[in-house]
Order: structure tokens, then C-alpha cells, then sequence
């Protein structure tokens, strides 16, 4: 009898070591992917924000009888359209690229600067053209109601970023965010018309190319390799990586995830280029913690780090701080003439130091040999051509992008009126002013608008 009670006891031991052992693995398993899913959320909510502002800003450039406020808002439709572009591409959706969606953010702020230069101008606007602008409204309507009916159901937890159940033993099977955007960006393909016009992303212009893309195709093993080595650069540990994707569009790419022992959700997602091998981009989901380091060691390691991966004389063109982390651009100077098309960013953790995220989708979009021209006029020219009222602070040259993506060799001023600054760029082969962007100082860092 004492003999099957000891048994008994045995035996409930055991099956409460199991239990508690299941716990303790469903309880770490659901936590690493809520951390996950909270990094993925960042750039759902700055989309979500994003095409609201778009929503209204449009509308009041309906209703505005002011030319004046009508530029201010065309221009600000423009900068929150490629903030959009920006917070859908770093959203990892796997090998949904979104392809209708970014060019239709990608239309709709180069056609509103567009219509915004003919205004400064003081040219007509065709009836033709704001027809345009009211489909662009009634696009962006629909989906803000898209977004918003997206977020009501990741916030009762009918979708997740990943088809995954929500624990070990599947109670439930809850839709994947990443065949929700398809959908919408397979009804945005549907609803919005074709929009032609004097600009880079009109339907008469062709795709880009990515110039930089060089080297012979590779193969998925060889696309892990480069990943692990990428990887070993920035963040210690053994990760496990497994190709899980490949990625559509102007840049076929391999997407890798990295995923730590005992993790049931990927720590890093990188894509790395068929052709060559290139990382195009890298984000590392870690929560980070509070902000330790002060920004200027900051910038340090991320210019550190881009020397180590072989991106050498690149210069520091601005930074902004975002949720304890701050992105830091740089662009190639090449004879002392800056090349803004080609920049790269890197994002940096502001508790440890540790880079946390790459993108040199530009880079490897522009990037090539180019022929500059010599200027034509000097600097003491350009300086004669400016307001007397403006305080000089500094001029170079650069190399900027005009509204159709050709490429300007142009003087760029920096200078203060009052107490505001601005960047003026001046072409330096004619003299044409070709763009002005105010200097905007916020707590986050520098902006230009």
C-alpha cells in the first residue's frame, strides 16, 4: 500500500514537471512573438497615421480657395506619401511586394508636387488634372477604410503578422496580416486608374532599374552565407538561418530570417539580392530598452560600421531619433561633389550601440559611374545670385534628383534667414534655382520640408 502511494506521488510529480515545462515553453514562445509582432505593429500604426493625414490633406486642398495654402498642402501630401512608401517597406511581408501600393503612394506625391510647382509658377491647372486629384481622394478613402477595418481586427486578435497559432497546442488558427495587404494591394491594382503626367512615377515612364545590382546570380545557400556574415557584424549569438522567401519586383532577393534557440519567431530578417549578393536591407526586432548612449556615439558606430562593410567616404547628411533608436543617413561624396541619390541609412540602438537595422535600397537603385559635368559658374556667381537678406553658412556642390529622376550637378546653399535655415540648390551648369528645403529642428532631430 505505501509502496503505491510513494508511486503515486512519483507519478504526480512527473506530470506536474511536464506541465509546469510546457508552461514555461509556451510562456517564452508567446512572448518573443509578441515582442515581434509589437516591432512589426511600428510601421502598420506610422502607415495607418500616415494615410489619414492623406485623407484630410487632400480634402482641404479641395475646399482651400488659397493657392498659397494649396502649395503648402500639395507639398506636405508629397512628404507624408513617401513617409507611407517608407513604413510599408519596413514591413517584412515576405515575397508580397506590394508593388501596386507603393506606386500608388509613389504617384500620388509626385503628381501633388507636380501640381504644387505649376502653382508657384503661376500656370493653369486643367480640369483634367483635378479630376486626378479627386480619384487620388476617393482612392485614399477606400483605403484608410481598409486600414482602419485591419486594425480593428489585429486589435481583437484575428490577425497576426505570421500564420502561426497562438500556442504550442493550436486552439485557433488566426488570419496572416501579409495576405490581408495583398488583398488590398490586389483592389488598389482594380481601382485606381491609369495616371500619366510629366513625372518619374507616371504609367508612361519606366520602371527603374537598380544600377548598382552587379555580380553573377546566386543560389539560396550562397544568399544564407552572406546573410550569417552580414549578421556576425552587428549582434552576437548562434542564430539559425533559413531562406524562408523570395522577393518579386525590380530587386528578386532572397529573405532570410535569423532566428535564436529556443525562439519560435525570427530576431533578424535581412534580404540579400539574387544578383551579386547585395544586403539590401536588415531590421532586428529586439525591443530596445532605454536610451543609454549619448546620439554622437551614435552616429560614430554607424559610421564605424559603414566603413566596415565597405561603404567608405560617405558623409553624415542628417539623423532622426524614433522610439529609443535613432536612423542616421549617409551619402557617397565623390570629388567633393555629394551624391544624394544614392544614400544609405542605418539605424542604431540608443541602450547598447548595437546597429539595428539597414536599408541601401536607394544606394542600389542609383548608385553607378557617373560622368559629372564641371560647373559652369562659380561660387562667388551663385553667391551674387542670392537674397543679400540670407546669412551664408555654407556651399557645396551636390548631386540632387529633379521631379522626373533626372540628375542635377547643382550648388547647395546653406543659409539662415533670422533665426530659420534653409538648403537652396542652385544648378551649376545654367543657374536655375532648382529646389529650396527649410531646415526644420524638432526634438526627434532634423527634418527638411
Amino acid at each position: 500500500m505505501l509502496k503505491k502511494k510513494y508511486i503515486w506521488i512519483i507519478n504526480l510529480l512527473i506530470l506536474g514537471g511536464i506541465v509546469f515545462g510546457y508552461w514555461s515553453v509556451s510562456t517564452r514562445a508567446f512572448s518573443a512573438e509578441n515582442a515581434l509582432e509589437a516591432s512589426y505593429q511600428r510601421g502598420f500604426y506610422n502607415l495607418l497615421e500616415q494615410v489619414n493625414n492623406l485623407n484630410i490633406l487632400i480634402s482641404k486642398s479641395e475646399v482651400t480657395s488659397s493657392n498659397e495654402q494649396r502649395i503648402m498642402m500639395l507639398t506636405t501630401i508629397w512628404h507624408q506619401a513617401e513617409g507611407a512608401r517608407t513604413s510599408l517597406a519596413t514591413m517584412p511581408l515576405g515575397d508580397r511586394d506590394m508593388t501596386n501600393m507603393q506606386k500608388f503612394f509613389a504617384q500620388l506625391g509626385d503628381f501633388s508636387y507636380n501640381i504644387a510647382g505649376k502653382l508657384v509658377k503661376k500656370e493653369e491647372i486643367s480640369d483634367a488634372e483635378w479630376e486626378k486629384m479627386r480619384r487620388f481622394r476617393k482612392n485614399i478613402q477606400n483605403l484608410n477604410e481598409d486600414l482602419r477595418r485591419l486594425q480593428d481586427d489585429v486589435t481583437a486578435g484575428k490577425i497576426r503578422w505570421e500564420d502561426k497559432p497562438d500556442s504550442l497546442i493550436a486552439i485557433k488558427k488566426v488570419q496572416g496580416m501579409a495576405d490581408n495587404f495583398e488583398a488590398i494591394d490586389e483592389k488598389l491594382k482594380k481601382e485606381v486608374p491609369t495616371i500619366t503626367y510629366d513625372g518619374p512615377f507616371s504609367d508612361h515612364v519606366e520602371q527603374v532599374t537598380a544600377k548598382a545590382l552587379t555580380g553573377k546570380l546566386i543560389s539560396e545557400s550562397e544568399a544564407a552565407v552572406i546573410a550569417q556574415q552580414a549578421v556576425n557584424k552587428v549582434v552576437k549569438g548562434d542564430f539559425r538561418a533559413d531562406v524562408v522567401g523570395r522577393t518579386k519586383g525590380n530587386f528578386p532577393a532572397y529573405t532570410i530570417e535569423f532566428t535564436k534557440e529556443g525562439n519560435t519567431t525570427p530576431d533578424i530578417i535581412m534580404d540579400v539580392s539574387e544578383v551579386g549578393g547585395h544586403v539590401i536591407w536588415f531590421l532586428n526586432t529586439r525591443e530596445v530598452e532605454d536610451s543609454k548612449i549619448p546620439i554622437k556615439r551614435a552616429l560614430d558606430k554607424a559610421k564605424t560600421y559603414m566603413e566596415s562593410i565597405d561603404y567608405k567616404n560617405m558623409e553624415l547628411t542628417g539623423s532622426i531619433r524614433e522610439n529609443n533608436t535613432v536612423t542616421i543617413s549617409f551619402v557617397p561624396k565623390e570629388n567633393d561633389v555629394l551624391l544624394y541619390p544614392d544614400f544609405i541609412k542605418v539605424e542604431v540602438a540608443l541602450d547598447t550601440g548595437e546597429v539595428v537595422g539597414f536599408n541601401a535600397l536607394a544606394y542600389l537603385t542609383s548608385h553607378n559611374k557617373r560622368k559629372l559635368p564641371e560647373p559652369e559658374i562659380t561660387e562667388q556667381e551663385v553667391k551674387d545670385k542670392l537674397s543679400p537678406n540670407l546669412s551664408i553658412r555654407r556651399i557645396r556642390l551636390a548631386l540632387i534628383p529633379d521631379e522626373a529622376l533626372r540628375e542635377k550637378l547643382c550648388y547647395e546653399v546653406d543659409a539662415e534667414l533670422n533665426s530659420d535655415r534653409y538648403f537652396i540648390y542652385i544648378n551649376a551648369e545654367n543657374g536655375n534655382e532648382e529646389q529650396i528645403l527649410k531646415v526644420v529642428e524638432t526634438d526627434k532631430g532634423t527634418m527638411t520640408m
